[in-house]
């Protein structure tokens, strides 16, 4: 079946429902797509509750059919068959309300995102296409490229000006001395989290009051180039996206806000902005602020000193542990990445990354992992996360190391 014929499929169920309860995950993927498929059912008039939580198990999901899951689902077999999943993880249910580009043959990694996939059901509702602004903020989020359905729905936006385009430095934040000083991606040795230095060094590129873009690119890029690659420093400068509709327009700058909030258990705060409330933006700056610099902190001392190949990662707090994640492997893609963040309960939190590898299956990997040392866990083809007790934490990272040595 085609992802078309899915999403209407899904559409029409929705649509002869008469509330909708809407779980999605916590990152800027999923709580995008929430959002989307909230302001596709208030404008449909059909009534609904948003919540954003950080994962589900099938007995949280009530039988009857009323249950939306957004960028969640996929990877959990024995939910309720009539429960209702619109997903780009590896599926496992089997349900007949499922819209996943996986099971259509299209690329979930790389070619649509979870909001992606939300825009196609949305559309399939009524007109919502001036809600393609917050499909990049999944792309962004997940690291997914403009290929595909993906881009067939950037250039619909852009078509019909809800997107725009411009060069410029990629970084998420209110101003240059703010995008560098809460660099992750790339990771800004020195100057990330340091916002004297960043000033100092912004003024040493400014002639009068004129910046030199190409000055200041250049010494970053040689300030970094020992630490990272060059695809995290191809970051720094290129496309930067308009959002027309979204009340920040920067794609980069509402996807990081997006993100800390959810994953910082301020998910009300980020489904707010995606709905275009504009009275919660300064709690979101501070939240989003302080969660990036804990994360720089975090950085610093994970990366102080040379690691050996393989070696895992131990951070204090596990709302960090997939961004940690992500900057590492951006800054040396070669290597397998695995970050371990213990609780106090007994059970150990791991965020992995593998290089992209044709016919590797991260996410099946940790899921059945998980599931053999007593947790719970899944993913994408290189990027998944586990939550398993602490005891059995060597066996499991022996495990990832067996395939990915």
């Amino acid at each position: 079946m085609s992802i078309d014929t899915a999403a209407k499929d899904l559409a029409s169920q929705i649509t002869r429902q008469d509330q909708v309860e809407i779980r999605c995950h916590h990152d800027a993927d999923g709580i995008a797509a929430g959002a989307i498929m909230s302001i596709a059912l208030y404008r449909a008039h059909v009534p609904f509750r948003l919540r954003v939580v950080p994962r589900i198990q099938s007995q949280d999901i009530p039988k009857g059919g009323k249950t939306l899951l957004c960028d969640l689902g996929s990877g959990i077999a024995d939910l309720p068959e009539e429960t209702m999943v619109i997903d780009h993880h590896i599926p496992l249910f089997e349900g007949p309300y499922h819209v996943n580009p996986r099971l259509s043959g299209i690329d979930g990694d790389t070619e649509l995102s979870g909001a992606g996939a939300a825009y196609l059901v949305a559309n399939a509702i009524g007109d919502n296409r001036d809600l393609a602004g917050l499909v990049l903020t999944g792309i962004i989020g997940d690291g997914q490229s403009l290929t595909g359905k993906n881009q067939e729905i950037y250039l619909e936006g852009m078509g019909n000006g809800i997107i725009s385009k411009k060069r410029g430095i990629r970084l998420a934040g209110r101003d240059l001395t703010e995008k560098l000083t809460l660099a992750t991606n790339p990771y800004l040795p020195g100057t990330s989290g340091n916002e004297a230095e960043t000033t100092a060094l912004i003024a040493k590129c400014t002639d009068g009051t004129d910046l030199s873009t190409d000055i200041l690119l250049s010494l970053l890029v040689l300030d970094g180039a020992e630490r990272s690659g060059p695809e995290a420093l191809l970051n720094l400068y290129g496309d930067v996206y308009q959002l027309e509709r979204e009340i920040v327009p920067d794609a980069h700058t509402l996807t990081m806000l997006i993100d800390a909030c959810g994953k910082e258990a301020q998910g009300s705060i980020a489904a707010a902005v995606c709905l275009r409330t504009s009275s919660e933006l300064p709690a979101a700056w501070d939240i989003a602020r302080d969660h990036r610099l804990r994360l720089i902190d975090e950085l610093k001392r994970t990366l102080n000193g040379v690691k050996e190949a393989g070696q895992v990662h131990e951070i204090s707090d596990k709302r960090l542990a997939s961004d940690v994640a992500d900057t590492i492997i951006s800054m040396n893609g070669d290597q397998t990445v695995i970050v371990v963040a213990n609780q106090d309960d007994g059970t150990s939190h791991l965020s992995i990354r593998v290089p992209n590898r044709q016919g590797t299956d991260l996410g099946t990997l940790v899921h059945t992992l998980a599931i053999d040392c007593g947790g719970y866990g899944g993913g994408h083809t290189s990027r998944a996360g586990a939550t398993i007790a602490s005891e059995q934490l060597s066996r499991f990272i022996t495990g990832i190391h067996e395939v990915y040595a």
